[in-house]
C-alpha cells in the first residue's frame, strides 16, 4: 500500500464500515452533524421513521433518510459495498478504474462506471479556494475518445488549460481545464473562477494566446522545469490506468482532487464520503447523456 495511505488499511476500514448500519449512521452524521432541518416545512424536532436511519419531521410528518438528496440518493447496491467501492477509488492513486471495480466487487460494469462518476463528480472543485501568489498558466494537449456523426468513436486530440500555484519552489496546488474550440471564453472563465484575483499569472505564449488579451496582473514567464514536472505526471496518471479517456474533464477534475490532497491519510475517505453527502443528487442520465 502507498505510504500517503499507510493508515487506511482494510481492517480499519472493515471496523468503521461493516455493516449497512454503521455507513447509514456515518451518512447521517455527515447530513444531520449541524442539527436536523426538514426539507419540506423547516422543523427541527424529528422521531424514528420506518426504516433504519430515516428521520421523520415532527409537523408534517415528511420522512427523510440519510441517502435523500445526496449522491447515494436512489442507489441500487448495498451501501456497505458502495462504501467498499469509495475505498478501493481512494487508496489506488491512479484511480481504480471501473473495471477494476467491477473485478473486485463482483457488480456489473455499468454499475460500476456510474457510481465511479458519480464519485468524480464530488470530486469537483468547489471554487471556494482560488490559486493564490504566484500561479503560472500553461498549456497541454490530451487525447480523448469522440463519437463521430456516424457513431464511431475516435481519437481526437483537445487543448487543456493547466494553473500551478508555486509554494516552496514546488507546486502546491493545480486546477485544470478543458478549453477546446472556445478557448478564449473558457480560458477566461477558468482565470476568473480557479485564481484569486490578486494573484501574479505566469503564462507561456500558447495560454497568452488562449486568454486572447485577457486583463490579469503581469508576470513573468512561467518555470517551465516545474510546469514540465505536473504536466508530465498529470498525463502519465491519466494514461496510466483511463487510456483515451471519453470524459475527460471528470478524469482531470479527480487528478487535481487528489493531488491537492496527497497528503491526507485516513481522513481522505471521511473527505469524499463528506462531499458526497452535500453534492445534489444526480440521474442515470445525466452520466450517460
Amino acid at each position: 500500500m502507498n505510504e500517503e495511505f499507510k493508515s487506511l488499511t482494510i481492517d480499519a476500514f472493515r471496523q468503521k464500515f461493516s455493516t449497512i448500519e454503521q455507513c447509514i449512521d456515518y451518512l447521517a452524521s455527515c447530513k444531520w452533524g449541524n442539527g436536523y432541518s426538514c426539507r419540506q416545512c423547516g422543523h427541527t424536532n424529528y422521531c424514528k421513521g420506518a426504516h433504519y436511519g430515516d428521520r421523520q419531521c415532527t409537523r408534517c410528518n415528511k420522512i427523510e433518510s440519510a441517502k435523500a438528496n445526496t449522491l447515494f440518493h436512489s442507489m441500487k447496491i448495498p451501501l456497505d459495498q458502495a462504501f467498499y467501492m469509495l475505498y478501493l477509488i481512494v487508496i489506488d492513486k491512479k484511480g481504480c478504474p471501473s473495471t477494476q471495480l467491477a473485478r473486485q466487487t463482483g457488480l456489473q460494469l455499468k454499475t460500476c462506471l456510474l457510481f465511479r462518476r458519480k464519485v468524480m463528480m464530488a470530486m469537483t472543485s468547489n471554487d471556494i479556494h482560488p490559486l493564490e501568489g504566484e500561479v503560472d498558466v500553461v498549456t497541454t494537449t490530451v487525447s480523448i475518445v469522440k463519437a463521430d456523426k456516424h457513431g464511431k468513436k475516435r481519437p481526437r486530440k483537445v487543448k487543456v488549460l493547466i494553473g500551478i500555484e508555486k509554494k516552496g519552489g514546488g507546486a502546491a496546488r493545480s486546477y485544470v481545464k478543458v478549453i477546446g474550440r472556445a478557448s478564449a471564453r473558457k480560458a477566461k472563465a477558468f482565470i476568473d473562477k480557479k485564481i484569486d484575483s490578486q494573484a501574479t499569472i505566469n503564462m507561456d505564449e500558447a495560454a497568452r494566446r488562449c486568454c486572447n488579451g485577457h486583463c490579469i496582473m503581469p508576470g513573468e514567464g512561467p518555470d517551465k522545469a516545474l510546469a514540465h514536472r505536473v504536466v508530465t505526471n498529470m498525463i502519465n496518471w491519466l494514461y496510466a490506468r483511463h487510456g483515451h479517456v471519453t470524459y475527460l474533464q471528470d478524469y482531470l477534475n479527480e487528478y487535481c482532487y487528489r493531488y491537492s490532497r496527497h497528503r491526507m491519510k485516513g481522513e481522505i475517505l471521511d473527505d469524499i464520503i463528506s462531499r458526497m453527502v452535500r453534492h445534489r443528487p444526480m440521474s442515470e442520465k445525466r452520466f450517460i447523456s
